[in-house]
């Protein structure tokens, strides 16, 4: 192997496929960087067995060659790089990485015990980069962190009736997010993707409005884009039956100016925070209440809202409410509940992202 290529291109496959490099020193071979130079382009690849991430990026082929290297040393020393083209080669044993007078040599790690980048051929999906990220963004943030419920930890991608949609839940919120736009491959399909695995995949994302292409096989989802190919792992299991929780109907509904009330609620949770005391969410005759009361002391607040049905009252998590506020879209916001029934909250002039929350016992 012996190529020359741009500091910033090297860079920047450097930094999509180091998220994919295991720190289990007890797995020497996961922590390896897998450098392939030919027909133009250095392939780098790094699998955890979570996830794993290849991508190309353009070079001056010499002699072609592959080789593994440390990953984390090798990620390192790019970034550490003057911005000047590199020369990397293979010489007596080991990876050469050059700049001008500089020069380091990286011993490598068996190849066979690397393990074969993972296979998936079934189209599922199709969309853009930025609709994917919109998905994740307002989906993944209901996701469980408890490792005893791994169904909770990860998001529903859901195919059906020529539609695609993110689900989550932890079992006290559910996030609902239906894509606005892309093309489905299948009439039915059901993947569970760990949550932590689309944090990285966003990451991943160029945000260029270019168009992923989504694969299925072997128990795993390939996302690929550009030229890099994303592959996450799956979570075995069935997700819990969501349709019967989100289309209800409550007695009351507000609608109210999103950032109003993103506002109040964080000023509640000020007095909240030391004891994780609830909100009270009270509407009467168009005046909205929103109040706490905690050991550090009290918040209380009304403005007037677009009030229907009975006078009303619940309490809530205002992390749960801040949460789903802060990544939906919209001016207004349309709160429907029901005392110790779930409530549901969305974009006045959309259905494409519904979240329901439980309210807390007060």
């Amino acid at each position: 192997m012996h190529l020359q290529i741009k500091c910033a291109d090297l860079l920047s496959g450097v930094a999509i496929t180091e998220r994919a490099i295991s720190t289990n020193e007890q797995m020497p071979a996961l922590t390896g960087l897998h450098l392939s130079a030919q027909d133009g382009f250095l392939t780098l690849t790094a699998n955890n067995l979570q996830i794993a991430v290849q991508t190309k990026v353009p070079c001056h082929v010499f002699e072609p060659g592959e080789h593994i290297v440390s990953g984390k040393l090798f990620c390192e020393l790019v970034r550490r790089l003057p911005d000047e083209p590199v020369i990397v080669e293979w010489r007596e044993g080991q990876v050469l990485v050059s700049v001008d007078t500089m020069e380091f040599a990286l011993n490598t790690i068996v190849d066979d015990e690397f393990p074969e980048y993972p296979s998936c051929s079934e189209k599922v999906m199709s969309l853009t980069d930025y609709e994917l990220e919109r998905l994740i963004r307002n989906s993944v943030f209901a996701a469980s962190n408890d490792e005893h419920k791994p169904i909770f930890m990860g998001v529903l991608v859901e195919i059906a009736e020529q539609k695609i949609n993110f689900v989550a839940t932890d079992s006290n919120r559910l996030s609902f997010v239906r894509a606005q736009t892309g093309q489905t491959h299948l009439e039915q399909g059901e993947f569970i993707v760990p949550k932590v695995n689309l944090i990285e995949l966003v990451r991943c994302l160029p945000m260029t409005e270019a168009p992923v292409d989504v694969f299925y096989g072997d128990n795993q989802l390939a996302f690929r884009f550009d030229e890099t190919i994303f592959t996450t792992r799956l979570i075995d299991g069935k997700f819990p039956r969501y349709r019967s929780v989100l289309y209800t109907e409550q007695d009351t509904s507000i609608v109210i100016n999103r950032q109003k009330f993103i506002q109040a609620l964080e000023r509640a949770a000020l007095f909240g925070r030391a004891d994780e005391a609830p909100v009270l969410i009270r509407v009467t005759e168009g005046i909205l209440e929103v109040a706490t009361t905690s050991r550090l002391g009290k918040s209380q607040e009304q403005f007037s809202v677009e009030h229907q049905g009975p006078q009303q009252q619940a309490a809530y998590a205002p992390k749960f409410l801040l949460d789903m506020l802060k990544t939906m879209g919209g001016d207004l916001v349309e709160f429907r509940f029901e005392g110790t029934r779930q409530a549901l909250l969305k974009a006045v002039d959309s259905d494409d992202h519904l979240y329901v929350v439980m309210p807390m016992r007060i």
